[in-house]
């Protein structure tokens, strides 16, 4: 199989310790979210931000550690839409970033939310090694119908509500369990927009094997988010609309995951029809 590029391993160490120190800063003290590359208020946005952050963590460790390609190449789509999206966001609203209280995050921001995504289409495999089907002795089996369904709640929602996040802001404002101001609306739009595009990546796989790391990604995302709302809920504005509809549909989907993981490890290592 095609070994990972030595260039993606610069970008996964980079990334990885990136965004751990903001899920350190906005998760753990999501109070001082104010003094972040721009304020990050009020805390529960600083909370979801910080939390979110977790699945970069995650994924610049994958790029950092995978060896093969074809266990990094269903993330690509997915990645190149949250940078699209946060580098958009930062240029629209580069006048609100903290460039005098905290001029150097803010620049670190910058910097990074520019470079990467421009620099990451130049380091991505192209050519048919790139895109060639798993061997025999690598492949574990089709994905199950039941993934595939909840890949498509996945991507038909995530997609509705990162869409509405980025055009209608003031909209989504009016439906978040918290308020939201355009800045944060347009940065928290990055997450649901790689979820959407990993989803969609997964949905059109063949193989189990090839789109594992994604589900687990998925899943601790999902679950992750859960936790922060249990533990912050007794804390929400009640008047405001979603607050329980936000914890039942992220635990559903952690737990529909779960199953469908489960069930996925528990077939016969059967190959399946390799995706390209």
């Amino acid at each position: 199989m095609l070994p990972k590029p030595r260039s993606l391993t610069n970008v996964g160490i980079i990334q990885f310790f990136l965004a751990l120190t903001v899920v350190i800063w906005l998760l753990v003290f999501p109070d001082k979210g104010v003094l972040f590359a721009w304020p990050v208020t009020p805390r529960l946005t600083a909370m979801f931000i910080g939390t979110s952050f977790i699945l970069r963590t995650i994924l610049g460790f994958r790029l950092w550690r995978e060896k093969y390609w074809y266990r990094l190449r269903w993330s690509m789509w997915g990645n190149y839409a949250f940078l699209a999206v946060i580098l958009l966001a930062t240029f629209w609203h580069a006048d609100d970033l903290n460039w005098k209280s905290n001029i150097l995050v803010a620049h670190i921001w910058v910097i990074a939310y520019i470079v990467e995504p421009l620099m990451l289409p130049l380091l991505e495999p192209r050519g048919p090694e790139s895109r060639q089907p798993l061997p025999i002795e690598l492949a574990q089996g089709p994905i199950l119908p039941g993934l595939k369904n909840t890949l498509v709640v996945i991507y038909i929602t995530t997609f509705a509500i990162g869409g509405l996040l980025v055009i209608h802001p003031a909209f989504m404002d009016t439906r978040w369990p918290w308020p939201l101001d355009p800045f944060n609306a347009r940065v928290i739009a990055a997450w649901p927009s790689a979820c959407a595009a990993w989803a969609l990546t997964m949905y059109f796989s063949k193989d189990w094997a090839e789109i594992k790391p994604g589900v687990q990604m998925l899943f601790v995302y999902a679950a992750a988010l859960f936790a922060v709302w249990l533990f912050t809920f007794p804390g929400y504005d009640h008047t405001r609309a979603n607050g329980i509809t936000f914890g039942v549909f992220t635990g559903i989907i952690a737990l529909l995951l779960t199953y469908f993981y489960w069930r996925q490890e528990s077939q016969p290592r059967q190959p399946g029809t390799s995706s390209a």
